[in-house]
């Protein structure tokens, strides 16, 4: 019960600390996989101690305890102590049964405590045979003038299951935070491939003769009919409904770029902001320079994600050609032996 009971008070000062400042845990998993750590833990210490409470054992059985006796023999593990002194477990079986002698080269102290265990056994047994009850079979209260106690033997299962799930927390903080890395980065490699193209059609637009605000709006209602999500198209709708609702141009583009996060957005809006500050007499060639560096990091990028894929595919190649050697060289090999 102690250990539920530490684990709650760990928990309470961890969390009380973090929520006024004194710990910091910000640089640990995630704010999700935080959540779930203290809900899996908190969970699973108090199934545990209620396992403890009602099966942990220890308990202590009164004078003269009776255990049901059934056709079918079965065995119960207690708890003894002698005066006070706790001297072991024993085995009771009921029906009782006869009880071998242990072989003369163990050691000393094992014989001396295995002795005293089968002593305490037969006079059980000799205490049964004078109550001769056929129903019920007893537990002595004293033995050679000496006081038993007898308490049901100690579960650890709740403790166990408190350990479990304290580990299974923290594999869940791992678990997230892999997950949560696994989708910035396929976040940011999705906002890199669209770069290219969501530059080289603003560029058209404004070129064509559009306004910075028209050539974002125009994007953002091509988007809307389409039926795939894209990040980036996503948060250029977002921009527009900012302008919309009264947000200036300047903030709406430099809160684009921080959404986004990307280094290339955040050049992009950078480019629009200057265009609001200072004319767009070189807009079109910035956004044309621009628009031919994301096309040769896009070359690039695809290139190396070309030679990824090829040593991915040395494996499935090496096994298939294994499989390939066998067909050939087996019926070779058969009708050389045959």
């Amino acid at each position: 019960m102690w250990l539920h009971i530490v684990i709650f008070v760990i928990v309470l000062v961890l969390t009380a600390g973090s929520i006024l400042g004194w710990i910091r845990v910000e640089q640990i998993g995630t704010p999700k996989g935080r959540k779930l750590f203290l809900v899996v833990v908190l969970a699973g210490n108090t199934i545990g101690m209620l396992l403890t409470y009602t099966k942990g054992g220890g308990q202590l059985l009164k004078d003269g305890y009776e255990l049901k006796r059934e056709e079918d023999p079965y065995e119960e593990k207690f708890m003894v102590s002698m005066e006070g002194e706790e001297t072991g477990s024993v085995y009771i079986q009921i029906p009782e049964k006869e009880l071998e002698e242990k072989d003369a080269g163990e050691p000393e102290e094992l014989i001396a405590d295995e002795k005293r265990e089968q002593l305490l056994l037969e006079y059980v047994e000799s205490y049964n045979s004078e109550l001769e009850n056929p129903d019920y079979y007893y537990l002595p209260d004293n033995w050679d003038g000496k006081k038993l106690e007898w308490k049901t033997p100690y579960d650890n299962t709740g403790n166990l299951l408190a350990a479990m799930t304290i580990a299974a927390a923290l594999m869940v903080i791992v678990i997230t935070a892999r997950e949560e890395q696994k989708a910035r980065a396929k976040r940011y490699e999705e906002l890199m491939m669209d770069y290219p193209g969501l530059i080289m059609k603003f560029t058209l637009l404004v070129q064509a003769g559009m306004t910075v605000r028209n050539a974002f709006r125009k994007m953002a209602a091509d988007y809307k009919r389409k039926k795939e999500k894209r990040i980036a198209y996503e948060e250029i709708v977002t921009a527009c409904y900012e302008m919309e609702s009264g947000i200036s141009e300047m903030e709406a583009y430099r809160r684009f770029g921080e959404r986004c996060g990307h280094v290339k957005y955040k050049t992009f809006a950078t480019l629009l902001i200057q265009n609001l500050q200072k004319g767009s007499r070189h807009m079109g060639e910035m956004l044309e320079k621009e628009s031919v560096e994301a096309w040769d990091d896009r070359k690039r990028k695809a290139k190396v994600l070309g030679e990824a894929a090829t040593t991915k595919l040395l494996v499935p190649m090496m096994l298939m050609l294994g499989v390939v050697m066998a067909i050939v060289m087996l019926p070779a090999c058969l009708s050389f032996y045959g």
